[in-house]
C-alpha cells in the first residue's frame, strides 16, 4: 500500500491509510543571481529551524537541529554577510515541544 503518511494495522490485518497534509509553500524558481538564492537557503533553513522545536521525539529533534546547524556553517558567506546571533538559537529545537 503506498501512503503519504503513516499506516495503522487493525487487529483483522487491514491497513488504513492516514495522511499527513501539509501547508503548501509555493517555492519560488531560483532566481539565476546565486546571491539571492542564499538568502532564499538561509530563510528555507531557518523556517525548518522552527518547526524543529515542534517535534516531540527528543532524539529526533536533536538529531535534526545538528543537521540545521552543520548545513548553516557550511554556507559559504559573501565578504561582510554572518548569520545573526539569534537565527538559529539552539533553545528553539530543545524545548519541549506541547
Amino acid at each position: 500500500m503506498s501512503c503519504d503518511g503513516y499506516t495503522i494495522r487493525l487487529e483483522n490485518g487491514r491497513e488504513i491509510c492516514v495522511p499527513i497534509y501539509r501547508e503548501v509553500d509555493r517555492w519560488r524558481i531560483p532566481e539565476p543571481d546565486p546571491r539571492t538564492s542564499l538568502f532564499d537557503d538561509i530563510w528555507i533553513l531557518a523556517t525548518i529551524n522552527d518547526g524543529i522545536g515542534h517535534i516531540k521525539d527528543e532524539r529526533l529533534r536533536k538529531t535534526m537541529f545538528e543537521a540545521v546547524q552543520g548545513a548553516a556553517r557550511s554556507l559559504e558567506l559573501p565578504d561582510g554577510v554572518k548569520l545573526g546571533d539569534g537565527l538559529f538559537k539552539g533553545q528553539k529545537a530543545f524545548m519541549a515541544a506541547k
